[in-house]
């Protein structure tokens, strides 16, 4: 008498079955990455625009107890000191991403318009700006 085992079916995923998975896997990835970057490109614009309106109340203010605006710039890599001991402002939970710079607009004089331009640092093309007249 002869002793015959049954063969068990062979288990896994065959090579075709794992690339259709990967190809699938592959398409989502092209479509989900560029939007999610556009996501995070958004959020970094709409950051620098709150930080800009942020900025106004304090540079209006030191318009007027001193009866001029102050032009300068708070670089994270440079000069952290003239704007904020100028207008007790400080950027507050930016992590120095951004450069601040305020300026004349218009190349004319500080006192007839400003502008606040607010610039991510790691890619300069996200730049936000808010212009404003003389405070009254």
């Amino acid at each position: 008498m002869h002793n015959f085992k049954a063969i068990k079916p062979a288990s896994g995923y065959t090579l075709v079955e794992l690339m259709i998975t990967a190809a699938v896997i592959a398409m989502l990835a092209a479509i989900a990455i560029p939007s999610y970057n556009g996501y995070i490109d958004t959020s970094k614009h709409a950051a620098a625009l709150t930080n800009a309106e942020i900025m106004v109340p304090f540079v209006d203010n030191y318009y007027y107890e001193n009866g001029t605006y102050l032009a300068g710039t708070y670089d994270p890599g440079g000069d952290v000191i003239t704007l904020p001991n100028a207008y007790g402002w400080r950027p507050d939970g930016d992590k120095d991403q951004y450069r601040y710079n305020v300026a004349a607009c218009g190349g004319g004089s500080i006192n007839d318009c400003y502008t606040i331009t607010v610039t991510y640092l790691a890619d300069t093309a996200i730049q936000e700006s808010i212009t404003k007249l003389p405070a009254p």
